[in-house]
């Protein structure tokens, strides 16, 4: 399985990029949150780049948008 891209840094919502939302679906991450890596971005001379999470299920590479059996 190849990981997923993450989103570029500057994409991110505040949820997301401060740690309190899923780095792909956006949901809440109230716990059981996964590292996901680093999203890395710029603008002009700052750079934003920050560690961000994920839900277990995106984590696992599952479409958000799919429904689980």
């Amino acid at each position: 399985m190849t990981a997923r891209p993450l989103p570029s840094a500057t994409d991110l919502t505040r949820a997301q990029y401060d740690g309190r939302a899923c780095v792909w679906c956006g949901k809440p991450l109230w716990r059981n949150a996964v590292s996901a890596g680093i999203a890395r971005g710029k603008i002009g001379a700052v750079v934003l780049d920050i560690v961000v999470y994920a839900c277990p299920l995106c984590a696992e590479g599952h479409d958000p948008q799919t429904p689980r059996r």
